[in-house]
C-alpha cells in the first residue's frame, strides 16, 4: 500500500472506493489525520502510538493534501471522515451483515442520526446509539456499560464521534472487548451532522481547504484556538520538512517496539499507566516491570542520538553492548563462531537466542543508516567505500 510520510506520520494514499473494498475483504480500524491530528500526533505519545497501530490512515484535509503535493508526494484523494461514513453506509445498503452502532454526540443526537440515516436507507442498518456524558472516557463503569451495550446489538461497525484524540484512544483501549465489531470508524463531528444538528460548510469551501473557516464561524467559542493558535505551526513544520529540517523525536515506546524489545500492548499498558502518573517517565516505567534493562532504557534515549552521527562507523556488537542487549562474553563468543562459519554477526545473535532477528534489522536499518550514505558518497567521490567490519 503506498504511503506518504507528513510530520512523521504515515498516511496511506488510497481512493475512498480502494477503502471501502478493503473494509469489506479485512475490516480494520480507520483514522483520519487532518492539520489538528497532526499537530497533537506532535506532543501526544500515546495519541501518536495508536496511530502507529491503526489498519488505515487516510487524509482528511484538504490542507494536507494541498501540502502532500507542494512535499512532492501528492495524495490522491481526501477522504474525511464526515464525507466517508455517508459513502461507507450507502455502499453496505445492501449488505444484511453490516450492522452499525454510533457512539458519540450530546444527548439525542446519535438517535437522531440513527432515524435520519435508517430513513435514508430505507432499512433499520444503523441498529443502536449512545450518547456517553462528558468525561466518559475517564469512568470504568459507564465504558464497560458502552461495552456491554454494544456486545449485546449484534453490531458489526462501530462509529465514534467524540472528537479527537479521545475517540481514538477509545476505539483502541476497547477494541479487543468488542469481538464482532469488524469495522472501527472515528468519524469525529460527523454525528451531529447527520442529525442535523450541525450545518456542513458548502462543497466549495471544502474542496479549496477553507472548511475550517465556515467551521470557526459556527462554533467561534469552542474552535478559535485550535485554528487560530494551536494548528498554526502546522505550515512551519512542513516548512521545515520540505527543507529536509523537521526533526521528530519518536518516543522511546515507539523505537523501542519497532527494534522489536517490547510489544504495542506492553506500550498501550505503559503510557495508560504514565496517564496516572505523569511524574515517572516511560523507560522508568519500563524498567520497574522488568521488561527492558534501564542500561537499554538509557541507550535509547540518551545515546542514540550521538551514535547515529558519531564518527567512525562502529561495529555492530559495540552497539548491542552499549545497549545492555550483548555482553563482553557473548561478542567474544560469537566473534570465535564467526571465525569458524563465516557466517554473519548478527545471524549468529540471533541463532543463540541471544538477540530478535527484528532487533538486529533495526540496528543495520537505523543506526547504521548515516554511515551508510556517507560510504556512498565517499565511493562516488573517491571511487571507493570506506570499509568497516561490523563484527568485531
Amino acid at each position: 500500500m503506498n504511503k506518504i510520510n507528513i510530520l512523521n506520520v504515515s498516511i496511506d494514499n488510497l481512493t475512498q472506493e480502494e477503502l471501502l473494498l478493503l473494509l469489506k475483504e479485512k475490516g480494520g480500524v480507520v483514522v483520519t489525520p487532518n492539520v489538528d491530528h497532526l499537530i497533537k500526533l506532535q506532543k501526544d505519545p500515546e495519541f501518536h502510538h495508536i496511530y502507529q497501530e491503526a489498519d488505515y490512515r487516510v487524509c482528511d484535509s484538504q490542507i494536507v493534501k494541498i501540502v502532500s503535493k507542494w512535499l512532492g508526494s501528492p495524495i490522491r484523494e481526501k477522504i474525511s471522515g464526515s464525507d466517508f461514513f455517508p459513502a461507507f453506509y450507502n455502499y453496505f445498503q445492501d449488505d444484511p451483515d453490516t450492522k452499525i452502532f454510533l457512539l458519540g454526540a450530546a444527548e439525542g443526537v446519535a438517535h437522531k442520526a440513527q432515524k435520519n440515516i435508517n430513513a435514508k436507507l430505507g432499512r433499520e442498518m444503523v441498529i443502536g446509539c449512545y450518547s456517553p456524558s462528558y468525561g466518559f472516557e475517564k469512568n470504568e463503569a459507564e465504558c464497560q456499560k458502552i461495552i456491554e451495550i454494544i456486545n449485546a446489538s449484534g453490531a458489526t461497525v462501530l462509529a465514534v464521534g467524540v472528537g479527537a484524540p479521545k475517540q481514538e484512544k477509545w476505539i483502541y483501549k476497547y477494541k479487543n472487548q468488542l469481538p464482532n465489531i469488524k469495522v472501527f470508524m472515528a468519524i469525529g463531528a460527523t454525528l451531529d451532522f447527520e442529525a442535523g444538528n450541525r450545518p456542513r460548510s458548502p462543497e466549495w469551501m471544502s474542496k479549496y481547504g477553507v472548511e475550517w473557516a465556515f467551521r470557526l464561524m459556527s462554533e467561534p467559542k469552542r474552535l478559535w484556538k485550535r485554528y487560530l493558535v494551536e494548528d498554526l505551526p502546522f505550515f512551519w513544520l512542513v516548512f521545515q520538512q520540505k527543507l529536509n529540517l523537521y526533526k521528530y523525536k519518536s518516543p522511546i515506546g515507539q523505537l523501542l517496539k519497532t527494534a522489536g524489545l517490547i510489544s504495542s500492548e506492553q506500550v498501550a499498558e505503559i503510557l495508560q499507566e504514565q496517564a496516572y502518573q505523569r511524574h515517572l517517565r516511560f523507560g522508568d516505567l519500563l524498567a520497574r516491570r522488568g521488561w527492558v534493562k534501564p542500561e537499554t532504557v538509557d541507550f535509547f534515549a540518551e545515546q542514540l542520538p550521538h551514535l547515529e552521527t558519531a564518527h567512525p562507523q562502529q561495529p555492530l556488537g559495540q552497539y548491542l553492548k552499549k545497549a545492555a542487549l550483548l555482553n563482553d562474553d557473548q561478542i567474544t563468543r560469537i566473534l570465535n563462531y564467526q571465525r569458524q562459519t563465516g557466517m554473519k554477526f548478527g545471524e549468529i545473535a540471533v541463532l543463540k537466542g541471544w538477540v530478535k532477528q527484528e532487533t538486529i534489522d533495526w540496528f543495520l536499518d537505523t543506526v547504521k543508516a548515516e554511515h551508510k550514505v556517507r560510504s556512498l558518497e565517499e565511493k562516488q567521490k573517491y571511487g571507493k567505500a570506506s570499509m568497516t567490519p561490523i563484527a568485531s
